[in-house]
């Protein structure tokens, strides 16, 4: 008989075990529903503010420097420096004479390279001579003092990176002897600033 007793006193103690324990668990449930339903404080008008601010503009995000773009001058007797501030980017000898192409900003300047005119590479060799390869259309300079004015336009130009000692010039791949049949440029070509003064 005591057996019986103490057989139906365990079986008591696990049912209130096994019966508590789900209802805790629910209780904690309805608990954390509760918790999702309550509203969150709005953050503060400042805070929305700079959330919803538009981004920096590519402009303001990018390094620029300042680089000198050699042009004719208006009569055609000389060179005249144009500064320009640029994006500041790896191949900066290329992107400084995309600029030159695109021609003066500049009362009173003209550009010394025919229009058209498109830089198809450009590359530095090691011992610092610059390889430009243009479109045919540079060969349109009309005679020697235009000629010269081309050369030097771009010869000058390249000559302001530290990289550049010389330049070479080539038309549609091919390497040439000049661009309009009085400069030579068979030999790379040094910086002359006797056409800017």
């Amino acid at each position: 008989m005591r057996r019986y007793v103490m057989l139906i006193m365990v079986l008591v103690l696990l049912m209130g075990a096994i019966g508590c324990g789900p209802l805790d668990f629910k209780d904690q449930i309805a608990s954390w529903k509760d918790a999702v339903k309550t509203p969150i404080d709005p953050p503060p008008e400042d805070v929305i503010e700079d959330l919803i601010q538009e981004p920096a503009t590519l402009h303001e995000m990018t390094e620029t420097i300042k680089v000198e773009l050699y042009f004719a001058r208006q009569e055609g007797d000389g060179l005249a420096v144009e500064e320009r501030e640029i994006t500041k980017v790896a191949g900066i000898a290329r992107a400084t004479i995309e600029e030159l192409l695109q021609g003066p900003r500049t009362e009173g300047l003209k550009s010394a390279i025919p229009a058209e005119t498109r830089l198809l590479d450009i590359n530095i060799t090691p011992d610092g001579t610059c390889i430009v390869d243009f479109s045919s259309h540079i060969t349109e300079v009309s005679g020697s003092k235009a000629e010269a004015l081309a050369v030097y336009s771009v010869v000058n130009t390249l000559s302001q990176f530290s990289t550049v000692e010389n330049v070479s010039f080539m038309v549609e791949g091919e390497k040439v002897d000049s661009i309009g049949g009085y400069i030579s440029t068979a030999e790379p070509v040094t910086a002359d600033y006797g056409l800017s003064e």
